[in-house]
């Protein structure tokens, strides 16, 4: 890192040492200090020893400078050793110098164009992506974005619906560092609540964070992307049960149970509304 402050290209592999502060995968909050394995102005891929969830906001201090940002996780990438595992994450501040070093933007024709469709609606888009968008895409398949048509923070796999003006069009609504990378505002809420699906399963749950068009909870059930689900918020053994529908738009798998992304459906917002 001797060089900083000369003008680099788009991505950079060196070690720089970092402070993160968030909550893990169960919610609990942590800090770790660790080390950058790869870095550009748009995001990092991290080595850290605590799980994380996709769309989480977390800190990350440059320690070298103290510059101080908002990070979101795009996603896991591949396990390293032991319980450490790399995360690809994408800064909120498109303006950051956190790295303390100019970059030139890539050209237009070398950044990844992939088309993907979300995994709740099936809306298709063909999507510029940041570099960590596509490193996680091709590691797990799965990104995390926004979906106009949800509402909601949803997952997005590689499509093969055919490409349509439609399609393009979606896809420039959404470019890399201008999005809202919050269009919702979620509020971390932990609660009991039932859920079931429409072949009977049931759990007890428990609520991670809720916002007006869904939540995340963890359960012990194996629910899958696309199931709908009927919700009871907050649960409690003696109350008449007032279920909302829902759909889950994500899962990942944690510590302590399976963790899940659920998005009201029409007929809930509806009747909110």
């Amino acid at each position: 890192m001797s060089e900083i402050g000369r003008r680099r290209t788009d991505r950079i592999l060196a070690p720089v040492r970092i402070r993160v502060i968030g909550n893990d995968a169960t919610g609990v909050s942590f800090a770790e200090e660790t080390a950058t394995v790869s870095f550009n102005q748009q995001g990092a891929r991290i080595s850290l020893t605590h799980s994380l969830l996709p769309d989480d906001i977390i800190l990350i201090k440059n320690l070298g400078n103290d510059i101080e940002e908002e990070f979101r996780v795009v996603g896991g990438l591949q396990q390293v050793f032991g319980d450490r595992r790399e995360w690809g994450v994408e800064s909120t501040n498109t303006g950051s110098e956190i790295w303390g070093i100019e970059f030139t933007q890539p050209a237009d024709g070398l950044q990844p164009k992939v088309l993907i469709e979300c995994a709740a609606c099936k809306r298709p888009a063909q999507a510029v992506l940041s570099s960590i968008e596509y490193d996680v895409l091709l590691s797990t398949a799965l990104i995390s974005r926004h979906c106009e048509r949800c509402g909601e923070t949803t997952r997005w796999k590689p499509s093969e619906q055919p490409i349509t003006a439609e399609t393009i069009a979606a896809g420039k609504k959404q470019e890399p560092g201008k999005q809202d990378l919050r269009k919702v505002r979620r509020l971390k809420l932990t609660m009991r609540i039932r859920v079931r699906n429409t072949w009977g399963v049931t759990d007890i749950a428990q609520t991670r964070d809720v916002s007006k068009n869904g939540l995340c909870f963890v359960s012990t059930q194996r629910f899958q992307v696309g199931d709908d689900i009927f919700v009871t918020l907050p649960f409690a053994d003696l109350q008449t049960p007032v279920e909302t529908p829902a759909r889950i738009v994500w899962l990942a798998d944690g510590q302590v149970g399976r963790f899940y992304g659920a998005a009201y459906t029409k007929k809930a917002a509806a009747k909110s509304a």
